[in-house]
Parts: C-alpha cells; sequence; structure tokens
C-alpha cells in the first residue's frame, strides 16, 4: 500500500537530514528543489601554461629543500 503525499506546503527552517529524505516523499521532492544546478559550481578556471610550470616547480622547491638540508646535515652529525 502506497502511502499518500499529502498537500501541505513544505517549509524547510534548518538543514533537511539525508534520512528524512529518504523517508518522506514530500521532503526528498523539497530537498532536490533546493539542490544548486549541477553545473554551477566547481567550474574550474584553467591558467596559462606558465603559471602551472610556476607552481610545479615552487612545489618541488618547497618539498626536495628540506630534504636536502637534512641530508645535508645528516652526514656531519654521524661522523661527529
Amino acid at each position: 500500500m502506497l502511502a499518500a503525499v499529502s498537500s501541505l506546503p513544505l517549509t524547510i527552517d534548518e538543514p533537511l537530514s539525508p534520512e528524512l529524505a529518504l523517508v518522506s516523499p514530500e521532503l526528498a521532492e523539497r530537498a532536490r528543489e533546493l539542490l544548486p544546478d549541477p553545473g554551477s559550481f566547481g567550474a574550474r578556471r584553467r591558467g596559462s601554461r606558465l603559471q602551472s610550470l610556476v607552481l610545479g616547480f615552487v612545489a618541488i622547491a618547497l618539498t626536495v629543500t628540506p630534504l636536502a638540508l637534512v641530508l645535508a646535515v645528516l652526514p656531519a652529525r654521524v661522523h661527529h
């Protein structure tokens, strides 16, 4: 037996839990209406090749420099 869908207007003043959307067809429909359009967020802006190259060099420099410093100091401490 299917549950009857009520015609009462729903107002949601607080965040809707996923569990309520699963058990209530009215709340599920309202939650779907409140979702943003799929393409409206997360649009990535691509930078130039030069920006990508500079970012790559900076990331490598920030990663390798501390390692190189530790490796340079480590042999000096092992011998003494």
